[in-house]
């Protein structure tokens, strides 16, 4: 069995237009941030939603995932750093279940590295 890997809406839109494949032996998430960022840019919203609910693992807003946000959100602040709410629910998705994140995004994500974020190295 592979790894846990949380997929980014970025990485979500280059495999759904066949840039990219994703390896069979891991097991794939995303966030309800990414489902709802996918869907919303969709023709076809409710068929993009429940496509994506039937293939991937979605992770919902939970207690554990705001309040971890909220801690990241506090620290990034004092720092003047701040990334779009968006991308923190999606970090913090990651840390708090301990799955990698696969993401282009690399940036921005970098900022939580430090509260213990992996992010996922793709071997071509």
């Amino acid at each position: 069995m592979g790894q846990g890997i949380l997929i980014d809406t970025d990485i979500l839109i280059d495999y759904h237009k066949g840039r990219l494949d994703l390896p069979e032996e891991n097991i794939y998430y995303i966030s309800i941030i990414t489902l709802y960022e996918y869907s919303r840019g969709t023709t076809r919203p409710k068929e993009a939603k429940r496509l994506l609910e039937e293939s991937f693992i979605v992770i919902p807003l939970n207690n554990q995932i705001l309040l971890k946000s909220i801690e990241i959100w506090q620290s990034l602040k004092r720092k003047g750093i701040l990334i779009d709410d968006r991308d923190l629910i999606i970090g913090a998705s990651a840390i708090t279940y301990n799955l990698q994140l696969y993401t282009k995004n690399i940036k921005h994500f970098e900022r939580l590295k430090e509260y213990n974020l992996e992010l996922f190295k793709h071997q071509s």
